[in-house]
């Protein structure tokens, strides 16, 4: 009995000392609406995993739009504007054994539309919904993907080929 209430108020002691450090804290919290997660100023978001994909046939220079579950409709899509890193078009980097390392933020609902990145970086809009809906080739491009969770210092052509050597992917 002894023994009970001492961990007891061991552990009431222990939430009374957390409770009074914690409202000594005054960290200001800034929400990020995007995600609906808090960040504090100053400090980076940690980046999203590598995607690293193999496809059906070719695609590189197809531009991709990310589809629902389903794929029966659009549910992101880039602007023109979105296809170019400062003056090269934002195309996924080759890698070994067929792999691509996206650089355009898609994933396993991706699909492809017949525009090239070269075409549709020219445009002055997007297309409509419906145009690209027309535009879609491949609903299912996929035949392998892998998220790898590399900071992004890390994600060069060499070290995800390591990766993939290593995973005999």
């Amino acid at each position: 009995m002894k023994r009970r209430i001492s961990l007891q108020l061991l552990g009431l002691t222990s939430a009374i000392a957390c409770a009074s450090a914690l409202s000594g804290c005054h960290s200001q919290l800034t929400p990020v609406a995007a995600t609906g997660t808090l960040q504090t100023p100053g400090m980076a978001a940690p980046a999203p995993p590598a995607f690293i994909y193999k496809m059906k046939a070719d695609y590189s220079q197809l531009v991709p739009v990310m589809m629902d579950k389903s794929r029966s409709r659009i549910v992101s899509y880039p602007a023109p504007s979105d296809l170019r890193r400062g003056n090269r078009l934002a195309t996924p980097t080759p890698l070994d054994n067929g792999f691509w390392l996206d650089n355009r933020g898609i994933g396993e609902t991706v699909a492809f539309l017949s525009y090239t990145y070269e075409e549709y970086a020219a445009m002055e809009a997007a297309p409509s919904m419906d145009e690209l809906m027309k535009h879609i080739i491949e609903r299912y491009p996929l035949t392998e993907f892998h998220y790898l969770t590399l900071p992004p210092a890390q994600r060069t052509a060499e070290r995800l080929n390591e990766e993939i050597r290593t995973n005999g992917w």
